[in-house]
């Protein structure tokens, strides 16, 4: 959108914007001593705010608008809690707003980009908050596309019922056209996939869905197809193909052909693309959701991957950087029961109420983070990140295991390297209850130190970008695959479970790690981390100190404060199970 387009739009949100401030006619003045409370001095303020939005193209009345932004940060700070706060704020976010649409200065650009972001962050009830949300997305549609169209979808996740939902989902399925043509749509229900086959239907033929190169590509010399994986649970495969460059894909679905005798199936077409002389052209699966994934040179500058399908109610397709790779995510129920899983069945009891509806804990995954040719962030004295997580792991499976209540797996038990990818299917494939990824922070700044608790959400602010950035092992531009992220938001029902299970694991760990001094609390925060993209149970991620800071790279390699970080993270999962408990015995869940 450009410049006089975005204004006119800006206009006309002002005068349709379901506001609780009231528009009231007068000229008043906002001098010292003549306001005898707060209540009028904002009333003053607002009068001003309107007589002076006509006048705003003469070069006078410059001065005296940002006067009236003063005013009103007078007003917000006499009390910053107060019922007029909220709206103060959002009025001087509009203010610079309706500067930086006139003048076009970047300082005017930034102070509405902050004012928004206050209004959201210290006032989240207010109903303004959705509004200030919106009117971001408004302000970066002229200079960053990408930016609004994510501004634009905070609003979709945090205020669903809000009355600026529907426009936010307009402008975002609009600008998801511009940026990338198979972006997905937005929806009465916010973000969804290109093409979802309903739930209990064969997956029909559908239109194919350009992937536009990412950056890094290479134009003039193809890319190699080097390798697929696959892991299976029961309800869900996941098959990733692995390439040694970014390159355009088309994927398509395809109905099945009984007459030629060929199942129901998903491709994906990778141009530009050769397979490596080793890769193994067929991988069976016979998990009762794929029988098997079929690769083959297509044309002499084409491959494709074919997923044969026995049984899908829905399938997800995104990629992830550095390397490039694409995963596809096939859900649904299968056909047949393996003859093991049937015989295991039959001797088995079925599942009590309560672990059918997740009100119970019974298995752990524990991620320690990085690990073989990824040694994760390294110490300003040489300690490897990757040692320090499995030494925690293993230390927190001990704790866990004591009472032999619950069954703890290791994404990995050694010095190996496990990819994003593949930590979150192992938690699916084992059917885990709980998901805990283990990792130590770092930052350029080697003074910065202390502890955070991260769950699966949208970034509230940069430094959570920035550590996403740095655990995801990509650049902060690259917390890529934008639409995979907030498909796993939209879809995911484990957030309140995640963030409940965030409260208990960060209170706990804090007191224990509190006994050692100068280290901080940095609080429970939300990011895009791959390594919890996907999980289909309460997952966490914990950053348990800084490595990069001297001390407590220092305290990383100490056990009693590896002792003190298991106990505390073991302690915090035993806080949120037995609080899970007590729902499933008040719920009759025994």
């Amino acid at each position: 959108m450009d410049k006089t387009r975005t204004k006119g739009f800006f206009l006309l949100c002002l005068l349709f914007l379901g506001l609780t401030i009231v528009w009231g006619p007068g000229e008043v003045g906002v001098r010292s001593g003549e306001a005898s409370s707060l209540k009028e001095r904002y009333e003053a303020a607002r009068r001003q705010y309107h007589k002076l939005l006509g006048t705003l193209r003469m070069r006078s009345s410059e001065s005296a608008f940002r006067r009236n932004i003063q005013a009103f940060r007078d007003i917000h700070d006499a009390d910053p809690g107060g019922a007029l706060a909220d709206r103060a704020l959002f009025l001087i976010g509009r203010s610079h707003h309706h500067l930086y649409d006139v003048l076009g200065r970047d300082e005017d650009f930034q102070a509405a980009l902050d004012a928004y972001k206050e209004v959201v962050k210290q006032h989240p009830q207010s109903s303004l908050a959705d509004d200030a949300q919106f009117l971001r997305g408004i302000l970066y549609e002229g200079r960053d596309p990408a930016q609004a169209y994510l501004e634009y979808v905070r609003v979709t996740v945090r205020y669903p019922q809000g009355d600026m939902a529907r426009r936010a989902q307009e402008r975002a399925q609009k600008l998801a056209a511009r940026l990338r043509p198979q972006a997905p749509a937005v929806g009465k229900e916010g973000l969804r996939e290109t093409h979802v086959p309903p739930k209990g239907s064969t997956p029909g033929g559908s239109a194919s869905h350009s992937q536009t190169p990412p950056a890094g590509s290479v134009a003039g010399s193809p890319a190699y197809l080097e390798e697929v994986q696959y892991w299976s649970a029961a309800e869900y495969t996941r098959v990733v193909v692995y390439l040694d460059r970014p390159v355009s894909f088309r994927r398509n679905t395809l109905p099945a052909d009984p007459a030629h005798k060929m199942p129901a199936r998903i491709y994906l077409d990778f141009e530009k693309t050769e397979l490596s002389p080793t890769l193994k052209k067929k991988i069976d699966i016979k998990d009762g959701l794929l029988t098997d994934v079929r690769i083959g040179q297509y044309a002499p500058d084409k491959a494709r991957v074919v997923l044969d399908l026995e049984s899908m109610e829905s399938h997800r397709i995104f990629s992830l950087a550095d390397p490039f790779r694409v995963v596809i995510d096939v859900r649904g129920t299968r056909r047949l029961i393996p003859p093991q899983a049937a015989a295991s069945a039959k001797k088995g009891r079925l599942p009590s109420i309560a672990r059918q509806l997740g009100l119970t804990v019974r298995r752990i995954v524990i991620d320690p983070g990085h690990g073989g040719k990824d040694k994760g962030a390294i110490g300003p004295h040489g300690v490897w990140e990757k040692n320090i997580t499995l030494a925690l792991a293993k230390r927190l499976k001990k704790y866990l295991e004591r009472d032999g209540r619950f069954e703890v797996f290791l994404t990995r038990s050694t010095d190996r390297y496990v990819s994003l990818e593949e930590r979150t299917a192992i938690a699916n494939t084992r059917k885990a209850d709980l998901f805990i990824s283990i990792h130590t922070n770092a930052h350029k700044d080697h003074r910065l130190g202390g502890v955070e608790t991260y769950i699966l959400n949208l970034s509230t602010d940069g430094e959570s970008a920035r550590v996403a950035a740095l655990e995801n092992a990509v650049s902060a531009k690259q917390i890529s695959d934008l639409e995979a992220i907030l498909q796993d938001l939209m879809q995911n029902t484990k957030i309140s479970e995640s963030s409940r299970l965030a409260q208990e694991v960060h209170r706990k760990l804090v007191a224990q790690v509190g006994r050692f001094e100068n280290v901080r609390d940095l609080g429970i925060k939300q990011a895009p981390f791959y390594v919890l993209l996907g999980a289909e149970m309460p997952a966490i991620l914990v950053e348990t100190a800084f490595i990069s800071n001297p001390r407590e790279e220092k305290l990383l390699t100490d056990r009693r404060f590896q002792k003190k970080v298991a106990q505390g993270i073991a302690q915090g999962i035993r806080a949120y199970v037995e609080a899970m408990d007590r729902v499933a015995t008040l719920g009759g869940g025994a």
